[in-house]
């Protein structure tokens, strides 16, 4: 007997603007096994995520126009299922967890979700307790939610899938901003739930978590359509070259880490430096105010000039706040120097004359609504003399030699995680910073994107000075690019010896 099918797409076609003339989705046939583990990758661009949020039938509800094609999952049509319907088939987990957060606790966002679903109240705790008890985030219930690492935000938001028992799983890049032992926890729930029945269907860049786990690897090419299926640990090898041709990443040997053979001048420097977790905090129980946690406790640090320097680090462990006490945006005790000068006298628009910052979500920064202005944009700040018509040139210089020239007249909004990323880093560096700060630069990110960005910031440093201090989990991204590796760990930052960093 045929297996039966968890979802069905047939001639799916979606654009962004009724009238556009390219298809996100070109025509896409796609069905996926019930009960099995199946990871879909391709091309920044290619449509991955739209796809999902497409079979999940927040498009065209939420945006966007669905011109044509069926979808179902377990041979209900989509149409014909309302929201309530809907999430009992399928739950997604977004790149980004907090954009579905609705609570301030792991534990009322549960109960938030039941509710949704009209369950019975009484069925609710009990749900809770055996959910948190067989996942493991019992430690997570009560925190607030905005406190949690990437690592835990991730689990908790699995955790309500988990409670509403949606028959397939939708992960969207769910490990892009993991470190490795986060992503094999979250890993490992993944493996419980589909134990228990539960389809997963997983978008991602990264092969490597999945091979001893995934049914079925499928490679998708322009405008969402299927360019190969039935890819598996077993006949991986063969299919090598397509990888190289899609601009994927192939599963490769770690690399040992190899330090720049000479050192240069430090152009950022931590003394003695500490980082509490917030500000202060007030005592549920006394009528006093007592410090945050440390996070990074009398921290020692070189950050050579013109070179790349990579911290690593588990999830939660300081290395954003980091960044924001370099910016002046966090409070710290002990000393910064910016090129010999202390960090507390430079006023602050000749700080961010010096140093640049691209965040972890590129989105939260972006000004305008349109590609190209938003390059524009940051190019009229650094440069009010300008004239318009040099503005503008200089804008699609820079969107050419990043990729992003086809995308100049849409949105920032609409753009793929990975062209954000691009974007977002193009802009930053249109104020000439001799320092660029960056937080996971890759993520979301197929490796054709990866090599491009980091040989473009490899470029800008050999040959222009510039100094480039990346926060990344991916430790092969650190071997390969980083000059010198930092770890943050038991609140200090050590520095990586020869050939330790590997998978």
């Amino acid at each position: 007997m045929a297996a039966q099918t968890a979802l069905s797409m047939r001639d799916v076609v979606f654009r962004y603007m009724e009238q556009g003339k390219r298809n996100i989705l070109d025509h896409v046939d796609l069905e996926i096994p019930a009960g099995s583990v199946t990871v879909v990758m391709g091309a920044g661009g290619c449509g991955k995520s739209t796809l999902a949020a497409v079979a999940a039938g927040l498009y065209p509800e939420n945006g966007g126009f669905l011109a044509g094609g069926k979808i179902a999952w377990f041979s209900t049509g989509l149409d014909r299922m309302n929201p309530q319907q809907r999430a009992r088939q399928v739950g997604m987990l977004f790149q980004n967890p907090d954009l579905q957060f609705c609570m301030d606790t792991l534990r009322k966002e549960m109960r938030f979700c039941m509710e949704n679903l009209c369950l019975d109240p009484g069925e609710m705790e009990p749900r809770i307790r055996a959910a948190a008890e067989e996942l493991g985030v019992q430690e997570l219930l009560d925190q607030p939610l905005h406190t949690l690492s990437g690592g835990e935000k991730q689990r908790a938001a699995l955790a309500c899938l988990y409670v509403m028992e949606s028959r397939c799983l939708l992960l969207d890049e769910c490990f892009a901003n993991l470190d490795r032992d986060a992503a094999l926890q979250l890993m490992e729930m993944l493996r419980q739930m589909h134990r228990q029945g539960r389809t997963i269907l997983a978008i991602d860049h990264q092969p490597d978590l999945w091979l001893d786990t995934a049914d079925e690897f499928i490679l998708l090419g322009e405008g969402g359509r299927v360019a190969a299926r039935g890819l598996h640990k077993g006949n991986l090898p063969q299919y090598r070259p397509l990888f190289q041709e899609l601009g994927l990443f192939y599963p490769e040997p770690p690399r040992p880490y190899r330090p720049a053979a000479e050192e240069k001048d430090p152009i950022l420097c931590f003394e003695e430096l500490s980082v509490a977790k917030g500000e202060v905090r007030r005592s549920l129980f006394r009528r006093r105010t007592e410090p945050a946690p440390l996070l990074l406790e009398g921290a020692e640090a070189r950050f050579p000039k013109g070179s790349m320097t990579a911290v690593l680090g588990p999830s939660g462990c300081g290395k954003t706040t980091a960044f924001l006490a370099v910016l002046r945006r966090h409070a710290y005790t002990g000393r910064i120097t910016l090129d010999g000068a202390d960090l507390s006298g430079i006023r602050p628009r000749d700080l961010y004359r010096q140093v640049g910052i691209v965040f972890q979500n590129p989105a939260n920064q972006f000004i305008t609504q349109n590609v190209a202005e938003e390059v524009m944009a940051s190019l009229r700040v650094w440069n009010p003399a300008w004239p318009e018509d040099a503005c503008r040139a200089e804008a699609e210089r820079r969107l050419e030699e990043y990729g992003l020239s086809r995308y100049r007249r849409y949105s920032p909004y609409m753009l793929s995680q990975g062209q954000q990323r691009r974007l977002a880093v193009l802009s930053v560096l249109c104020g000439g910073q001799k320092l660029l700060l960056l937080d996971e630069p890759t993520y979301g990110q197929d490796a054709r994107s990866v090599q491009a960005i980091m040989a473009q910031l490899r470029d800008k440093v050999d040959n222009q000075g510039l100094s480039v201090i990346f926060i990344t989990h991916d430790r092969a991204l650190a071997a390969a690019w980083a000059d010198k590796i930092y770890w943050l760990r038991d609140r200090k930052l050590e520095p990586a010896r020869a050939g330790e960093v590997t998978l």
